[in-house]
């Protein structure tokens, strides 16, 4: 593994919880019935001339969002971040800017801060050779020295 490569820590991906999934399917059908609503479609006639197209509808709806956040809204849109060199992690309070979070009973925030300081080191030319949940075991090969990074939440 060079050092341009992670070693995956996380075994199982992460997938959304059904709250976010209920959430994004009810965001996606309201996008797609605003469009009927603006092309006077009914049930029947937006099946034939109106396909449900993902793409469509996800480029739509970052607009909606792009528009409504740069007037000041909050607006809960979950999803799942996907860095190009730490671990996948559900949105989290600090990313998506919403005051409190009606999808989530379990906090990303470690792996949110795990996955930054992976792209870290993955960029600063280490390798990441093991790592948990909780910790990293990051590689220096010139050093021939291994570190352990850990992350913990403090009481408070």
């Amino acid at each position: 593994m060079d050092n341009t490569e992670k070693l995956n820590t996380e075994t199982e991906a992460v997938e959304m919880n059904q709250k976010m999934q209920d959430r994004v399917h009810w965001i996606e059908s309201q996008t797609y019935w605003y469009l009927m609503q603006l092309l006077e479609l009914d049930t029947d006639e937006a099946k034939e001339k109106l396909p449900w197209d993902i793409e469509m509808l996800r480029e739509i709806l970052d607009e909606t969002v792009s528009i409504l956040e740069k007037r000041g809204y909050r607006v809960c849109d979950p999803y799942i971040a996907i860095p190009e060199n730490g671990r996948q992690y559900r949105c989290t309070l600090s990313e998506c800017g919403c005051g409190h979070c009606n999808c989530q009973n379990e906090w990303m925030e470690k792996e949110r801060l795990i996955s930054n300081i992976e792209d870290t080191i993955v960029e600063s030319g280490l390798k990441i050779v093991s790592g948990g949940k909780d910790k990293l075991i990051a590689r220096a090969d010139s050093l021939d020295t291994d570190f352990e990074i850990r992350i913990s939440e403090l009481a408070g």
